[in-house]
């Protein structure tokens, strides 16, 4: 697993130490006493086991009720931790149909539905075994899902629904790997350049992109692939008459291997793995970015040969690595603890965002002030004024837990096989009493459109927590308006309902077909697939 992830590519000069590396492992291999890992860090923080004799996990996600998945990437198998120990069975899952041949290929990466357990289901980032291609898959978790009784969960190998397949594997390098949802509901995942740098400018090809899928109408079950206009926002960003570029969320990267989602304000911080001077962290405001590669690496230009569509968005933080040998960014994500959080980090810290260096081993912490993020200021006990921690070397993913820690994937220690772990940095001074809480807009429930399929009237039904003002409008699979049904409007905290009668702003009869129906309340938006019969 050495030069993993995203190794750049090495000179010959630079084989010896390679050579060097992989005999340093035999010799680890029987060293007693190998297999400790503790990341050095500022006073009053602590790193903490989680849970041991992983082989070699590569990404976690939490369910809402504090259960933990890990996933390993070869052999590819999903496991659960349920109050520190793994639940039974397990693996939970050893997934089949995952292609695990070169060091950057296999399970990747896994999300929880925002909406578990009402929809129980998990989404994998693999690489498939039957064909040279990248799929996000979902599966349907069954046991005890509500945690009332022991936790433990399955997954039933037939439940498999492939979101999506369309996505190039040619080369075995630069696969991204990331899937999680937003605020916004919407399923975001990172897909390298596939080692073909200029493909990250051509939209057409889903090669080093994040793409936002919405995935809330797929049908139960096993099955896929959909529709692409079914899995489509009616406002991704790239209008286009070839359908997979309307699932494009951004664009111009190499491998973004990692990235997080402020669940505040929904913005992506993207960690580009770099070629051969820069590592970069990326910031997406918005939907439609162009991150610059192979144009540009970092702010430098890299390959002018590939030219830009749009004007190039510049890193936030870059790093020169040209005289570190291997180096590749791993996004940690930005820290807000959770509302009922037992020991949160101090509140200078809330809103920083942290990342590591895979090789390494440090971590950092960037912090936003006068239109610019740059190093924090250090805090007591930091080793040095850049780094505030050290020792995390073979670190590829990060979380923040229920408990306010900053939880990470080990994915092995000291490269012994068997010895991935995970672990946290915890707050281990007593903390001051929590702030008050950040509260999310108001939650909307927005049923299904009924009659559906309709034959012209349709009823939008949505039920209010708390009053809002309300906007309704209606598109097309190409993100077109074709009614303003409902004006910014205020609705008291019940149910209601519209009818949207099938015509358009203009008082034709719209055409059959699907169209999206979005409902805004405040700042939290829902939207809902109409079938229009005629």
């Amino acid at each position: 697993m050495i030069g993993w992830p995203g190794r750049p590519r090495i000179p010959r000069a630079a084989f010896p130490r390679v050579e060097w590396l992989a005999a340093g492992l035999l010799l680890l291999l029987f060293t007693p006493g190998a297999g400790m890992s503790q990341a050095t860090l500022p006073d009053g923080f602590a790193d903490r086991l989680v849970i041991g004799g992983l082989q070699l996990p590569t990404g976690m996600a939490f369910l809402p009720d504090g259960r933990l998945f890990v996933i390993e990437q070869s052999p590819p198998r999903i496991r659960l931790v349920v109050n520190g120990a793994f639940g039974s069975p397990d693996p939970v899952l050893r997934v089949p149909g995952v292609r695990t041949v070169g060091t950057e290929r296999g399970l990747l990466g896994i999300a929880v539905d925002p909406e578990f357990p009402a929809r129980p289901y998990v989404y994998i980032h693999c690489n498939d075994s039957t064909a040279l291609a990248i799929r996000i898959t979902r599966l349907t978790v069954g046991g005890d899902l509500a945690f009332t009784g022991n936790g433990n969960l399955a997954i039933d190998p037939a439940s498999r629904y492939d979101v999506l397949t369309a996505i190039p594997d040619n080369d075995a390098r630069h696969n991204g790997g990331t899937v999680r949802f937003g605020p916004d509901g919407m399923l975001y995942a990172s897909i390298g350049d596939d080692a073909s740098s200029c493909a990250a400018q051509d939209t057409s090809s889903l090669r080093g992109v994040i793409l936002r899928i919405d995935v809330s109408g797929l049908p139960a079950g096993a099955g896929g692939p959909p529709a692409f206009g079914l899995i489509t926002p009616a406002d991704n960003p790239f209008p286009s008459n070839q359908p997979r570029a309307r699932l494009i969320w951004a664009c111009g990267l190499r491998n973004p291997f990692r990235f997080h989602i402020d669940p505040l304000d929904g913005n992506l911080y993207i960690a580009d793995v770099g070629e051969s001077h820069w590592e970069e962290i990326n910031r997406a405001t918005g939907g439609g970015l162009d991150f610059g590669w192979p144009h540009f690496e970092g702010a430098t230009v890299f390959d002018a040969s590939c030219l830009l569509p749009l004007p190039a968005t510049a890193p936030v933080y870059a790093y020169d690595r040209s005289g570190s040998g291997s180096a590749a960014f791993v996004s940690g994500g930005v820290y807000r603890a959770p509302r009922l959080a037992a020991a949160p980090f101090p509140l200078e810290y809330n809103g920083d965002y942290f990342f590591a260096d895979y090789y390494a081993g440090f971590l950092r912490r960037l912090k936003y002030g006068g239109g610019n993020w740059s190093i924090a200021p250090p805090v007591a006990g930091q080793q040095d004024a850049t780094n505030w921690a050290t020792g995390l070397v073979s670190v590829n993913d990060f979380a923040i837990g229920p408990d306010g820690g900053l939880w990470y994937c080990l994915q092995f220690v000291n490269f012994v096989p068997g010895s991935g772990q995970i672990r946290r940095i915890v707050n281990a001074v007593a903390p001051p009493p929590p702030p008050p809480p950040v509260l999310p807009p108001p939650i909307v429930t927005f049923s299904p459109p009924y009659p559906s399929p309709a034959p012209g009237a349709v009823h939008l039904t949505y039920h209010l927590p708390l009053a809002a003002t309300v906007t309704i409008e209606i598109f097309d699979l190409r993100g077109r308006k074709v009614r303003a049904l409902l004006p910014p409007t205020p609705e008291a905290a019940l149910s209601h309902d519209h009818v949207w009668d099938g015509l358009d702003d203009a008082g034709r009869a719209a055409p059959a077909g699907l169209y999206i129906a979005r409902l805004s309340a405040d700042g939290a938006v829902r939207e809902r697939r109409i079938a229009l019969l005629r």
